[in-house]
């Protein structure tokens, strides 16, 4: 009979701790979802579909032996240090629940006396603050729900190496990075990552039953998924000699279309977004190959690959090009 499984990493490496989180849930099973928690040493984490040099500050970052690591969820640029704690939800198809999941993380934090609260679609705040934000991705047969729980990071370096467009910021209708966040131990004194590593156990096994703890996943898949993290071709991504480039904000985030037009087809296309949803960005981009650049079929390929709800904003984007 399948357990649930806790599992907290005894390694700061950025790259190693994604691997393993991405290899979990690769190899989830029906009535095993697992609980992995994990601290970085000082690292910028971009999302699946962001521009790094867009997102912080690169040069500074080597210059100062600052990690960057792009993630297999969508979303934003973040933060992580050793004054935070991600968690990790890598679960089969059949165990997913992201109700189920964010109340084991309410739960813990209430268990340290936080009295948190889920706002949106993926933060989590505490005294109108936000103290974690969550993503989202799939694998075949498996999903994973993961965030950052910020306990005693070193605020004063969040905005350091993460740059935030001016549009973002009315968007929020704050003035800084830092403003928008809270460390928990400035909340309630005496809230410790070992305190809250506990209670998130204690939340996950009185949801799931006992769990079992300390068992690792396939090293050698950690060990290749962790290459694949750390490679220039990964971090950076592709760039195309875009001849056309359609910019758009939205409620959702912000959007770039960058597209090689070629005697009116679309012989290549990227997208570059912050958007949640990690899989629309690459169907979309797909869905433009070889098609002619016209608005109409623009709005047929967003709709083929993200909804009618995507396609009416991809309409609208289309509209504001010259």
């Amino acid at each position: 009979m399948n357990r649930p499984l806790f599992l907290e990493s005894t390694s700061h490496n950025p790259y190693w701790n994604l691997a393993t989180e991405r290899i979990l849930t690769e190899q989830a099973q029906p009535g095993a979802p697992a609980l992995f928690l994990w601290s970085n040493t000082d690292t910028v984490v971009i999302g699946l579909n962001q521009d790094c040099r867009a997102e912080c500050k690169v040069d500074s970052m080597r210059a100062e032996g600052i990690f960057l690591m792009r993630r297999f969820s969508g979303g934003g640029a973040v933060w992580h240090d050793l004054g935070n704690v991600n968690f990790s939800f890598c679960c089969h198809d059949a165990d997913y629940d992201v109700d189920r999941q964010t109340d084991v993380v309410l739960r813990a934090c209430r268990k340290v006396g936080i009295d948190a609260v889920r706002t949106g679609r993926n933060d989590l705040e505490a005294a109108g603050c936000k103290f974690s934000g969550n993503a989202y991705y799939q694998v075949p047969g498996g999903h994973c729900q993961h965030g950052t729980l910020l306990v005693h990071c070193n605020m004063s370096r969040l905005g350091e190496y993460l740059t935030v467009s001016p549009e973002k910021l009315k968007k929020h209708a704050v003035s800084s990075v830092r403003s928008r966040v809270v460390n928990l131990a400035d909340l309630v004194p005496g809230v410790t990552i070992p305190r809250l590593s506990a209670a998130l156990q204690e939340a996950f096994e009185a949801e799931y039953g006992p769990a079992e703890t300390g068992r690792l996943p396939d090293r050698e898949r950690v060990e290749a998924c962790a290459a694949l993290l750390r490679s220039d071709d990964w971090i950076y991504g592709r760039r195309i000699p875009a001849t056309q480039t359609w910019k758009g904000s939205f409620p959702w985030g912000h959007f770039e279309l960058h597209l090689v037009v070629q005697q009116g087809l679309i012989r290549d296309a990227r997208v570059v977004t912050d958007m949640l949803d990690s899989s629309i960005p690459h169907a979309f981009a797909a869905a433009l190959i070889g098609e002619p650049c016209l608005p109409g079929r623009l709005v047929e390929a967003a709709r083929r690959a993200g909804g009618d709800a995507f396609a009416k904003d991809m309409a609208g984007l289309a509209c504001t090009q010259d």
